[in-house]
């Protein structure tokens, strides 16, 4: 329950300290006294956004503060496993800078923005005046169910299938693509294939050619050869020459050390004119003309030639490399088909065991749905729309969603024989208004939420109705602490505690304040909500009346 709220420095708010009631409280005020300033001031002590320029901080520190009641029972455990002190009077605090940096407490314990709004949302439950217009947005009808609900182990359920589903489809997706977009497993196979069945060796090339060039000058080889052995071993040849010289060099160097060197040199001719000649006589059998072999050496250039146009290199070792990379992608590919399959198996079976958790959460809803329907119909008969037909449309969504796999859409009409069709293409601003009152009301308990907010929830009804939005308040507020902002007689003299927001002008600056009126100002206030500023003895015989009821 808010027990009270303090603040300081905020828009037209000087200082504020107001301590608030169980029961049914009402605030009221002349338009753009600044009841929507109050309003902001306790969102933003809750973790809403904090907008600087509205603030009015005029180099002072904004402190906006909101003290709520809470059992031990209940939320020592919570507190706990957030490391916060409990307090059976729990603070919750903003202060925003005059540079605009916010900072957030609970209990004095600094915290994340985003761990106050946590928590404030399951203490109060603000309705502003936009917020009817999301009764025909997707998604709140399915909120609303589970809320109502009160047993969410379906939904927890729900969120877990839903979280291994999408894991399990990342990771079966990430197979995939770790081969990269282009990855054509088949067409890898075959090229790589290819080069398999051709035997390249790294050498091969070169050696082929150099083959080639030999036997396609075999006849001009063979008769160069002729005549080089001719000149080596013929009649006056190189050999017999030489040996003459040698002989002579022998003699000579008997007779003389002189011609020692002279000697020397001439073995060196000698040996080396013989091992000219056996030089010859080893390639002789490498010289034949072979046309078979010719052919065979084209045809395997050929092969060679055409594999590296084909991709694009200069070389067999480049087309080797190539060889090399396509094996190790078809081994990854088939490791990853492997793995695949895995993947493949566990997605199945996440997509199984979502279906059946998006079953049961769908039966959780619609056993909720009947009783929901009928408070509602009930809420409304109370609110003088007896005749007023609410139905729900189910529509199965293609994909799975956050919400399960079913869509809820509220159908209306407010009049019997006229067709049931979707809310926001029927449904004036007051009935939607009434609709989501009803639906609060529900929503209030099937939370257990202590506290409910309503700004101008009242909009849009008058007369005998306002009277009937009044008495359902009442019934609320004895489930629920209320607080209702509004601009109805009837609504404001069924309280149990009265707020007035107040503006003046004080020199050249505006305040806002807040005044927590007395039986005899109550009369004064709800008379004016009654005739206007011309306060006569007639409506204030009238406001004591709505008050003594």
């Amino acid at each position: 329950m808010l027990r009270a709220l303090r603040v300081q420095n905020f828009a037209l708010i000087d200082q504020l300290t107001l301590d608030i009631q169980p029961g049914f409280t009402v605030l009221t005020g002349e338009t753009g006294a600044g009841k929507s300033i109050l309003l902001g001031a306790l969102q933003l002590a809750l973790g809403g956004r904090a907008d600087v320029q509205s603030l009015a901080l005029d180099g002072q520190k904004c402190v906006v503060e909101a003290d709520f009641i809470l059992e031990a029972e209940d939320w020592a455990v919570y507190f706990e496993e957030q490391d916060w002190d409990f307090a059976n009077v729990t603070t919750l605090r903003r202060e925003i800078s005059p540079s605009g940096k916010s900072r957030s407490f609970v209990n004095d314990t600094p915290v994340l923005l985003e761990a106050l709004k946590a928590l404030s949302e399951q203490l109060i439950d603000i309705h502003s005046q936009r917020d009817s217009a999301i009764l025909t947005q997707a998604g709140f009808l399915s909120d609303f169910l589970d809320e109502v609900g009160q047993d969410k182990s379906a939904k927890t359920q729900f969120d877990l299938a839903l979280q291994t589903f999408h894991a399990a489809k990342k990771e079966r997706d990430a197979f995939v693509a770790s081969l990269g977009s282009g990855f054509d497993p088949a067409y890898t196979q075959y090229v790589y294939d290819e080069i398999l069945t051709a035997q390249l060796k790294e050498e091969e090339e070169d050696q082929l050619r150099e083959e080639l060039r030999t036997l396609s000058n075999a006849e001009a080889i063979q008769s160069l050869y002729a005549d080089a052995r001719t000149l080596l071993e013929g009649p006056m040849g190189v050999l017999e020459q030489m040996g003459k010289y040698k002989s002579i060099m022998d003699r000579l160097a008997r007779y003389s050390d002189l011609f020692s060197a002279a000697q020397e040199g001439a073995q060196w001719l000698d040996e080396n004119s013989q091992e000219a000649l056996f030089s010859m006589d080893r390639i002789q059998d490498q010289l034949q003309i072979n046309p078979a072999r010719l052919l065979e050496i084209e045809a395997r250039l050929a092969i060679m030639d055409g594999l590296e146009r084909k991709h694009h290199v200069r070389s067999i070792s480049e087309l080797l490399s190539l060889a090399d990379k396509w094996g190790q992608q078809l081994e990854t590919f088939a490791d990853a088909g492997r793995s695949r399959e895995k993947a493949e198996e566990a997605l199945l079976e996440a997509d199984q065991a979502l279906h059946k958790a998006s079953v049961m959460l769908h039966e959780k809803r619609m056993a909720v749905m009947p009783s929901m329907l009928h408070e509602v119909h009930a809420s409304l008969a109370q609110l003088n729309m007896a005749e007023a037909i609410v139905r729900v449309v189910i529509v199965e969504t293609p994909e799975y969603t956050p919400r399960g796999k079913y869509q809820y859409n509220f159908i209306f009409t407010a009049n019997p024989g006229a067709p049931a069709l979707p809310l926001g293409k029927v449904a004036s601003g007051g009935e939607r208004n009434r609709l989501m009152l009803a639906l609060k009301a529900l929503f209030a308990r099937g939370k257990g939420l202590r506290t409910l907010l309503l700004d101008e929830i009242d909009s849009g009804v008058s007369g005998g109705t306002a009277a009937k939005m009044a008495d359902l308040f009442k019934a609320m507020a004895k489930d629920v602490q209320l607080i209702a902002i509004t601009h109805l007689p009837q609504v404001a003299g069924a309280g149990s505690q009265h707020w007035q927001v107040q503006k003046w002008v004080d020199g050249s600056k505006t305040h806002t304040r807040l005044k927590v009126l007395s039986a005899a100002q109550r009369v004064e206030e709800v008379a004016r909500l009654l005739a206007g500023e011309a306060i006569t003895d007639t409506a204030r015989a009238q406001a004591q009346t709505l008050l003594k009821s």
